[in-house]
């Protein structure tokens, strides 16, 4: 039987506190980061592409607008009448620069959904290891942390052998039957966390 040596049940106490609080702070961030995800993705899905196309919308009436002013202006002109056109074809030109503008955003919108969505499936496979990790591998450590404080702290209560050889003998078995069954109530519940994997 393997031995340890372990100078303070209280340290193993903090150590469970400790990876209790890691736990629950890594499933945390994961599930801020998701939410900030999920809005992301309806950001550039849907609020983007609706924004994008009544902007289009406004702009072309907008450019529509500028030019029938522009052609007004032009119906005016006579030979004694010479009205200016540089700033209605001003107005036109700004006009077509914004729906030209909005066009483009559009374009881009329709453009960076596909790599957005490439983008989240790779984060999500490149976490999920550590979402395992803070949502299984953390609990069945905790598990086999208490199991473990319960063993020592009950063979804390084992009297100690004074020096006669009976309870001396008494004494060993206690505690041997007493780590055995925490060995054992680990076995039967699973695994206990595995070491992450070294990188080939």
């Amino acid at each position: 039987m393997s031995q340890a040596e372990v100078r303070s049940i209280d340290a193993l106490r903090d150590f469970r506190a400790a990876l209790a609080l890691y736990g629950e702070d890594v499933l945390a961030a994961l599930g801020a980061v998701d939410a900030e995800i999920r809005r992301t993705v309806q950001w550039l899905q849907q609020d983007r592409p609706y924004f994008w196309q009544e902007q289009i919308k406004r702009r072309r009436e907008r450019v529509a607008a500028a030019r029938a002013d522009l052609f007004r202006l032009k119906l005016q002109k006579t030979p004694e009448h010479h009205p200016s056109l540089a700033e209605p074809k001003e107005r036109l030109r700004q006009a077509e620069a914004a729906l030209a503008d909005a066009e483009r955003r559009l374009m881009l919108t329709r453009k960076w959904q596909p790599a957005l969505h490439l983008a989240v499936i790779e984060y999500h496979g490149t976490v999920q290891r550590l979402k395992d990790a803070a949502s299984a591998d953390v609990p069945r450590a905790m598990a086999l942390l208490t199991r473990i404080v319960e063993a020592l702290e009950a063979y804390l209560q084992v009297q100690p052998p004074d020096g006669r050889g009976a309870e001396a003998a008494r004494a060993t078995p206690a505690m041997e039957s007493i780590a055995r069954d925490a060995i054992d109530r680990d076995d039967e519940e699973g695994p206990s966390p595995a070491a992450p994997e070294e990188a080939p």
